[in-house]
């Protein structure tokens, strides 16, 4: 159970650790937050810096340059709007620091023109050094709401999931959590010895996080949401 309640968690993969969380959010902090993204922004925000949408993303994968098309907003942990999500986040991750996170992002897409093509959330080499903060270990995102006829999915180009071996993706859900690891995660004994495939089994929970190497295998990727007017609003840290 979360500050608001029972929550609800699933692990859509075990390596990497891929996992929602239904009614992280409630419905009216869902609606608190997104307000945020309505022109002007509410009282009592502490600086909203609005990014207009972007057709190109400098951060590239190894399959290339990510495209994205989306209007994103940064928000100070000051604002009250956010508060839910970072005490949330307190508690499903007890032993990250609030200092360890980055500022609030809120993304807008509209139509079925805006998403986010195939990218990873961890820094290159050259950008996770510990002056700079050290490397993303972690990306929460909280879908504010609803796609119609499934669309809007984050999907990961190299996971399979399911019986059917399709490739793993999270549905928006209002409320809903998605938390994944982009950071090359490995068990304390395997630090310190080689260990085969079979004795990495079950190694999640007692892991170390690279300070520098990404783990490609959470390159990712967000659908637009379907129709003429249909949106899509995250937030994620």
């Amino acid at each position: 159970a979360l500050h608001n309640g029972p929550c609800k968690a699933q692990w859509l993969h075990v390596d990497p650790p891929v996992l929602t969380v239904d009614n992280f959010f409630t419905e009216q902090e869902c609606d608190d937050i997104r307000r945020i993204t309505i022109s002007p922004p509410p009282a009592g925000v502490v600086r909203v810096i609005k990014l207009k949408s972007r057709l190109s993303e400098s951060k590239s994968n190894n399959q290339g340059t990510a495209v994205r098309l989306s209007t994103t907003l940064y928000v100070r942990y000051g604002a009250p709007q956010v508060a839910p999500l970072l005490r949330s986040l307190m508690q499903l991750l007890p032993d990250i620091q609030l200092e360890q996170t980055e500022e609030v992002q809120l993304v807008r897409y509209m139509g079925d023109g805006q998403g986010f093509g195939w990218h990873e959330d961890a820094l290159s080499e050259q950008e996770a050094t510990m002056d700079a903060g050290g490397q993303r270990i972690a990306t929460l995102l909280v879908y504010l709401d609803d796609c119609q006829d499934g669309s809007g999915r984050t999907l990961f180009r190299d996971l399979r999931g399911g019986k059917d071996g399709k490739r793993l993706g999270a549905s928006p859900k209002k409320g809903r959590a998605l938390l994944f690891f982009p950071a090359i995660t490995a068990s304390i004994e395997e630090d310190n010895e080689s260990t085969t495939d079979e004795d990495n089994n079950g190694a999640f929970g007692n892991v170390y996080f690279d300070n520098t190497r990404a783990d490609h295998r959470t390159t990712h990727a967000g659908e637009p949401p379907m129709g003429q007017n249909g949106q899509k609003h995250i937030a994620q840290l």
